[in-house]
């Protein structure tokens, strides 16, 4: 006897389910991780005038964050495939939140050092767990447009850090700011641990997306030794790593700027902050769509053109006269560079087997991550022994960086299948 047309709906309306509560945990979880890593980008000021620290020490306290943040992205990725993305997404946070507490109790220079590269260690682990658990939890059909939504919490996140950091720390300081976002953290890891749904069947070939399923099987076991002999996945990482610099120099020195050099109040500062943001969370979905619709295998048409007019959009902003046409030409700019970053994602997340998202996503992140080590120390050096305006048009070259890796990382699925295959 047949199923009813209601009972045979139950399989598809479930997984609708699973996919939407994840999807909405994951995204306000995200953003929790973003206030948290940024709200000190607005306190650098208070800070530096506590501890008498010049800009290179100020980026020195962002890149110690980056440098070991990056090396515990591949780390996180092998914990999420191997005790699975929910217990290390909970380890991850309740850790965090311990080092974003500590933050605030610091009494030193070096101190603060330690603290934010222990803090660095604990929110590596959580990227590569995060992307595994929305591959888990979704369809390879809207797996992008999910991870869109996801990852805009990024954006969003940047953008309410200095609208709440900034209020909270002209209200009680910068210690107890630290304390507060903390509280965040914890709670947050226990909604995960509560109520983040189990993941969807892993799907067959015949049941997935067609050509853009990888053959090999999901039970397939893919050491890391081979994932790192990936030629392909080290291209998208330098991709990523390009698209990044420019992603991380702004959000790591903007706030401050606008503080130390426009004379913007530290309330001020935020709200101006977070706009180009804004702007940046709604073109990170907007691409997430455009790769699922039109631009699967042929991602070089959206990158290239949108990193060619953020850069010039970057030069425009380093020279502004005004703070108005800084923030006009920086929000332009995220607007356009973050229509890019779902399809740096989007191939190896919508073609690789499951059980190696985890890592692969966190190699790509690792690339990220490395140039936002790079770029906050660069800047600190160019804006004491230069200008700003040198500090922020050294951004262009994450631009360049990223259409240079887009023109040598695979355009078709098929590329990347084989490579993976002889890797």
């Amino acid at each position: 006897m047949s199923a009813s047309p209601a009972v045979a709906a139950r399989p598809s309306l479930n997984a609708k389910r699973i996919t939407t509560v994840s999807v909405t945990i994951l995204f306000v979880a995200w953003i929790v991780n973003y206030v948290d890593r940024l709200a000190i980008t607005t306190a650098l000021p208070s800070l530096a005038k506590e501890f008498d620290l010049d800009h290179t020490q100020q980026g020195l306290i962002l890149t110690v964050f980056f440098a070991i943040y990056a090396l515990f992205q591949l780390p996180g990725g092998f914990l999420a495939d191997r005790i699975g993305a929910k217990r290390t997404m909970i380890a991850a946070m309740v850790s965090w939140s311990l080092f974003t507490g500590l933050t605030g109790l610091v009494s030193s220079f070096g101190m603060l050092l330690i603290v934010r590269a222990l803090f660095g260690v604990t929110e590596g682990l959580y990227p590569g767990a995060s992307m595994k658990a929305v591959a888990e939890r979704t369809q390879p059909h809207n797996r992008m447009t999910a991870n869109g939504i996801v990852t805009s919490a990024n954006t969003l996140g940047a953008a309410l850090a200095p609208l709440i950091a900034a209020p909270v720390i002209t209200a009680v300081g910068w210690r107890h700011t630290f304390l507060a976002v903390a509280g965040a953290g914890f709670l947050m890891a226990v909604v995960i641990w509560w109520a983040l749904p189990a993941p969807l069947p892993e799907p067959t070939a015949a049941e997935g997306d067609g050509e853009r399923v990888l053959t090999t099987p999901a039970t397939t076991d893919v050491s890391t030794a081979q994932l790192l002999r990936s030629g392909a996945l080290w291209r998208f990482t330098l991709l990523f790593g390009g698209f990044d610099l420019v992603v991380w120099g702004l959000l790591s020195w903007v706030p401050s700027y606008l503080q130390t050099e426009r004379g913007v109040s530290i309330t001020a500062s935020g709200a101006l902050a977070s706009i180009p943001n804004f702007c940046a969370t709604l073109s990170m979905i907007a691409g997430g769509v455009l790769f699922d619709r039109y631009f699967y295998g042929r991602h070089r048409l959206l990158i290239i053109p949108s990193c060619a007019i953020g850069g010039v959009l970057l030069l425009f902003m380093a020279y502004a006269t005004s703070t108005v046409t800084f923030i006009t030409y920086q929000s332009l700019a995220m607007l356009v560079l973050f229509l890019s970053f779902m399809p740096i994602f989007g191939l190896p997340l919508r073609m690789l087997p499951r059980n190696v998202v985890g890592r692969a996503s966190a190699l790509i992140n690792m690339g990220g991550q490395l140039a936002g080590a790079v770029a906050p120390f660069i800047m600190g050096l160019l804006a004491d022994h230069v200008s700003f305006a040198a500090a922020f048009a050294f951004l262009i070259f994450g631009a360049v960086v990223a259409i240079a890796a887009v023109l040598w990382a695979p355009q078709r699925p098929e590329e990347l299948r084989t490579d993976f295959a002889h890797a």
